[in-house]
């Protein structure tokens, strides 16, 4: 399903490996609640079986912040990159918010854990800082070493930096490296171009802005990387590794932004990242998602993607089934799986770090206290959705809530957009009948309740999306949905 880790693990910018046969997964660490900004925990490696990619498990703390040279307090290891190098041995690739070096960490083992290596370098053995080395991204291939770099904010050049050489490139670059996996024996090479460049390039309105991610696919090199619009990664195509890319189209928007047309956020938003899998013969697209109201609590989430019959990956939909599929509607469901949340307190416009939106809009939430993971702050005209279920004789959906307010709820079962069954309900949270007492809440509202919502009759229908309405008249919270 999709968050793929546990809904207590923040595991953004997920660069997916095959090794070994397994699946491994190398990203940041953003920590419950967001209040240490972007990438504060040390990296950590989970893997899955190649049959079973519901089966996640924690190999390692890969590398530990402590290990770093020159960290501190407060800086970022940001978005790393793992490959298999030339000498067997597995390579860390990442660099830090407040430093401009590319550091490598090596390991024997893909789970790791992984010991400090050094700094991307010049032949004469000087680490290399012409340029911010920020989201590394590296392709092994046929014994040469690639490694992509870059971020281009469009727009003028940011105030800090006016009259001073910016450290970063109006384009991703690239190099390539010696066989000991750091040293630089060419390059830079301008790769994608960023917003300020990409006039007459075919990038335009998709122009580059951070996440490089290379891969090899079918004798050509694809490039996937986080465009000027953050919420979404694209991709695009070369015959040559450090030359020549061609865009060729969006592969995911972590809202469904421009997915068969959509021109409204499904969900709240922020910047994008992640790289292409394939497994058994099919590709798969890992991203992140936003939660806590903020940019910089993101949860890894993976989608299939399509083929279309020019050969072109088509824009995946965002779904809770994720790496699963469909869902089979039996049993309880956590209401942080949905993929989509809607609500006219939600802005059309981009979460950010400092964002204090968690007060005012529904969000995704884990309570500090007792770790439960709950949608928050659900008021009129909030819309929760789930995609996509196998029902069977489905009778009625139970609902986990808290809160004081006068509500009313709708389910609506739905399939290629038609309605299947809907049904509503009125509540008043807290109630003294049609539920049950599960457990005291640690924000002093209420305990949660359980309200039943009868179905007009049976329900049997496979790929099935479920949105739930609430229309309540003070702040309600939404735990859980149980099939019966």
């Amino acid at each position: 399903m999709n968050p793929y880790l546990p809904l207590d693990e923040y595991i953004p910018d997920a660069e997916p490996r095959v090794f070994e046969g397994r699946l491994y997964v190398y990203g940041s660490h953003d920590l419950a609640g967001g209040e240490k900004g972007y990438c504060a925990g040390d990296y950590m490696v989970y893997s899955a079986p190649l049959d079973d990619l519901s089966d996640f498990r924690l190999d390692s703390v890969a590398f530990r912040r402590q290990d770093c040279p020159d960290l501190t307090e407060g800086d970022a290891m940001a978005a790393p990159d793992c490959v298999k190098g030339i000498d067997g041995a597995y390579y860390l690739y990442f660099n830090t918010n407040r430093q401009k070096v590319c550091r490598i960490a090596r390991s024997e083992s893909p789970a790791g854990p992984f010991t400090y290596y050094g700094e991307v370098q010049r032949s004469d053995g000087t680490a290399y800082d012409d340029y911010k080395m920020f989201d590394p991204g590296v392709l092994v291939d046929d014994g040469h070493v690639y490694l992509y770099v870059g971020f281009c904010m469009p727009g003028p050049v940011p105030e800090k930096y006016r009259g001073l050489k910016s450290p970063f490139a109006p384009t991703s670059i690239g190099y390539e490296l010696a066989s000991d996996m750091k040293t630089i024996i060419s390059g830079p090479f301008p790769i994608i171009p960023g917003g300020n460049v990409s006039e007459g390039t075919g990038f335009e309105g998709h122009s580059f802005y951070e996440a490089s991610s290379p891969r090899k696919i079918n004798d050509k090199y694809v490039m996937v990387y986080s465009s000027e619009q953050k919420h979404e990664l694209c991709y695009a195509v070369s015959d040559k590794p450090l030359e020549g890319y061609k865009y060729k189209g969006v592969l995911i928007s972590n809202c469904d932004l421009g997915y068969e047309g959509n021109t409204e956020p499904v969900m709240p938003y922020g910047n994008n990242h992640g790289g292409l899998v394939m497994i058994d013969g099919d590709y798969y697209i890992f991203y992140h998602r936003q939660t806590h109201g903020i940019e910089c609590c993101r949860q890894g989430c993976a989608q299939k993607l399509i083929i279309d019959e020019n050969g072109d990956f088509m824009q995946a939909q965002v779904t809770s089934g994720g790496l699963s599929g469909t869902i089979k509607a039996k049993g309880v469901l956590n209401s942080a799986y949905c993929c989509g949340l809607a609500s006219p307190d939600i802005p059309n416009d981009s979460l950010h770090e400092k964002s204090d939106r968690m007060l005012s809009e529904p969000h995704i939430y884990e309570d500090p206290d007792t770790k439960e993971h709950y949608i928050k702050r659900i008021k009129n005209h909030t819309k929760v959705t789930f995609k996509y279920f196998d029902i069977e004789d489905l009778k009625a959906i139970k609902l986990s809530l808290k809160g004081e307010s006068e509500c009313k709820v709708s389910v609506t079962i739905l399939k290629d957009g038609n309605i299947v069954s809907q049904s509503s309900k009125d509540i008043r949270l807290p109630a003294n009948d049609s539920f049950v007492s599960s457990g005291s809440s640690a924000d002093g509202e209420t305990d949660w309740k359980s309200y039943v919502i009868e179905l007009p009759g049976k329900v049997s229908e496979t790929k099935c999306s479920i949105e739930v309405c609430f229309d309540a008249d003070k702040e309600i919270c939404f735990k859980e949905i149980e099939f019966i």
